[in-house]
């Protein structure tokens, strides 16, 4: 099948580019801090839906940084492949965690506006 003059065959889009692996020292030190940051809001944290979220995703995290580092220790193509899906798998993941963050933080701040209104209402209602 030929191709009109002028017009020229649509290609087909492009393959989502995969993670480099290994993981270049930017990006595992990103997944590090992500860790890190995970650990302290455990240690910190009484919320038990946000403590739910962060046990169920960082050793996830601690997955991809292992394997990031057995990979580079081995040169393994079988850890190669375990490795890029642990990353692929851990970014959506991270996607939906995300948004369940957000919309757990988006309660802290309607939490905040009612103790705000709260304190300024007993602020102008002296003897209280």
């Amino acid at each position: 099948m030929s191709t009109p003059p002028g017009n020229t065959p649509l290609a087909p889009p492009a393959p989502p580019a995969g993670p480099v692996i290994p993981l270049t020292p930017e990006v595992r030190a990103a997944y590090q801090d992500l860790y890190d940051s995970m650990q302290k809001a455990l240690d910190s944290n009484m919320d038990l839906a946000t403590i739910q979220l962060l046990n169920q995703w960082q050793p996830q995290i601690d997955l991809v940084l292992t394997k990031n580092d057995l990979y580079r220790l081995t040169q393994d193509t079988a850890v190669f492949a375990a490795l890029k899906k642990q990353v692929c798998d851990v970014n959506n993941g991270l996607r939906t965690l995300q948004g369940q963050v957000s919309s757990i933080a988006s309660h802290f701040a309607t939490a905040a506006a009612i103790l705000g209104a709260i304190n300024k209402l007993l602020t102008l209602i002296p003897g209280l």
